[in-house]
């Protein structure tokens, strides 16, 4: 039945594949391609075709354009830009600014570079975790965006929704508490109406609060699974 909705497609090397639109990309191929190490291995394969696409094969390429340029990239999507900033910084590289952008840096700042500045400042222990779970919750789904709320990194849906009451945080999926001396807390505002079937949300807050906490990058390991599945749960919750 699904396949008489979709369009079966043959590519040049004879894998044929159903696609609900003109779009001639074989998924087959795609995955056939794909690096297997290599910051191109890490984004998205809309995210790689965009960059291939204009020459951008190698970290110095890719430092040689500004985060706006590479944003303005059809199949880039803003959840690819920490990823990347993460593989160019691990190389001592960065994306370029141009004049206009470092003059008016302090004023015109986006919540991601407020985000990638704050966790600059963490502890070591702090940072790490900030860092690996930032990219999990934006990899997650492409509507989920992050700012500095509460002094802390928070992330929340950026979509349209029904109006409501602002201190309901319908809007908020959960803020990094900072304040423990050896976790990371993850807050989830309105925790006790996900359907969270593995245990993984703590607490019993009459405010509605659920929480997690991650001592290090091996329980973030251990936790991405449930996390992924809480995130996905409560954006089925989104009142559109």
């Amino acid at each position: 039945m699904l396949h008489q909705k979709l369009k079966l497609k043959t590519c040049s090397k004879g894998h044929t594949f159903y696609k609900s639109s003109d779009c001639p990309v074989c998924p087959i191929c795609e995955q056939e391609n794909k690096p297997s190490n290599g910051f191109l291995s890490l984004v998205s394969a809309p995210a790689k075709r965009a960059l291939e696409g204009v020459g951008i094969t190698t970290l110095k390429q890719l430092s040689t354009k500004s985060k706006k340029e590479i944003l303005a990239l059809h199949g880039i999507g803003p959840s690819a830009i920490p990823i990347l900033e993460k593989e160019l910084k691990a190389n001592k590289l960065g994306f370029m600014e141009t004049k206009k952008t470092a003059s008016s840096k302090k004023a015109t700042k986006s919540d991601s570079e407020l985000v990638t500045e704050h966790i600059q400042k963490l502890s070591p222990l702090y940072k790490e975790i900030i860092e690996e779970l930032r990219i999990l919750i934006l990899k997650t789904d492409k509507q989920i965006g992050e700012h500095i709320k509460w002094n802390s990194p928070a992330f929340y849906y950026t979509g349209e929704m029904k109006a409501f009451d602002p201190k309901e945080y319908k809007r908020d999926l959960v803020v990094a508490n900072l304040s423990q001396k050896n976790h990371v807390l993850l807050v989830f505002p309105t925790g006790a109406s996900i359907n969270d079937t593995s245990g993984l949300l703590e607490g019993d807050y009459k405010d509605g609060r659920r929480m997690v906490k991650i001592h290090d990058l091996q329980e973030l390991k251990a936790k991405e699974k449930g996390l992924k599945k809480v995130i996905k749960e409560w954006l089925k919750l989104i009142d559109k």
